[in-house]
């Protein structure tokens, strides 16, 4: 029978030990910007990482992205729900009709956003993507981590279809432009409710492209974005059915005070002749995040006075 030297066996223990200190996730994508001239977010997949032993969050990417947060470096954790459209090369390669409707189905995954102080005392945000099957687990091994730092949101308002026919401003047309060089941030204004709303895009080669996305507040349009966008507006307290309208239309209603924030996403999804939408009210950190890699939407009516920053009236 072999003997092993103590050393040898000290060594195996260690590495064992060092190894049950560290949880590992894969197929987490990292949203983040395509390069420092390019504001545009594309998606990287690589392995999150809880290192127990180092008290240090990694996560790294075959594309090169690698972050390193120490436990105590992290300043803020937030979980949201994101329905997507599931595709990506797997719809391309399949094409035609298998393709469309592998991508027409609905995915619900889970944005993990954080936030981390950096050596120079700034602070960095992070976005990424965790997968429905990893999720539960992620969001334990977070909360337990990071303790009173971890959130899941939750809101009240959740998507359903809304008949476009009762959508009195549906055959207001506009025109709109892609900004690249102007980056507006919206502000808070003590008597009116700000509304952010981002598009974002399957994939950073659309950024720009596409149909409209309209978002209307009761009887009127205040928002026109397509993938890739954001635009935002001011409204008069009160109550309002927000639609986020394209082939489809999709929303919910609300109750808006003045001098606050409200932050949604059109999230896009495959359509029979123009793509389809969903409206979802989110975090002020992730729409924020998206905002910062999407372009400013200047809008305006067909032979109207431009209307990129709305203003609309309560029922």
């Amino acid at each position: 029978m072999k003997r092993y030297s103590p050393l040898i066996v000290s060594f195996l223990f260690l590495t064992v030990f060092l190894m049950a200190q560290q949880t590992a996730f894969e197929h987490v994508k990292i949203r983040r910007h395509k390069s420092p001239q390019d504001r545009v977010l594309v998606d990287k997949i690589g392995v999150l990482t809880f290192d127990d032993s180092a008290r240090k969050l990694t996560f790294k990417s075959e594309a090169g992205d690698q972050v390193d947060a120490a436990y105590d470096d992290i300043v803020r954790v937030v979980f949201e729900v994101t329905t997507h459209m599931r595709g990506g090369a797997l719809s391309q390669i399949l094409g035609g009709i298998p393709g469309a409707v592998t991508a027409g189905k609905h995915v619900n995954d889970y944005w993990l956003y954080l936030e981390h102080k950096k050596a120079d005392g700034t602070v960095e945000p992070i976005l990424m993507e965790v997968q429905k099957e990893s999720s539960a687990k992620v969001i334990d091994k977070a909360t337990t981590t990071f303790e009173g730092r971890v959130t899941v949101a939750e809101f009240a308002e959740q998507p359903a279809d809304v008949d476009k026919a009762a959508l009195k401003d549906l055959q207001s047309k506009h025109e709109m432009q892609v900004v690249k060089n102007y980056h507006p941030v919206p502000e808070l204004k003590p008597d009116k409710a700000l509304v952010v709303v981002v598009c974002p895009p399957l994939a950073a080669r659309f950024a720009g492209a596409g149909n409209q996305f309209k978002l209307h507040a009761n009887n009127h349009v205040i928002a026109v974005n397509k993938m890739g966008t954001y635009s935002f507006a001011y409204l008069d307290p009160g109550t309002y059915r927000l639609a986020s309208q394209s082939e489809n239309a999709s929303g919910f209603e609300m109750q808006l005070d003045a001098g606050k924030g409200y932050y949604f996403l059109q999230n896009t999804f495959q359509g029979s002749w123009k793509a389809q939408t969903q409206l979802s009210r989110n975090t002020k950190e992730l729409v924020m995040y998206e905002l910062n890699g999407s372009y400013f939407s200047d809008w305006k009516r067909k032979g109207g006075e431009a209307t990129s920053v709305a203003t609309a009236t309560p029922e």
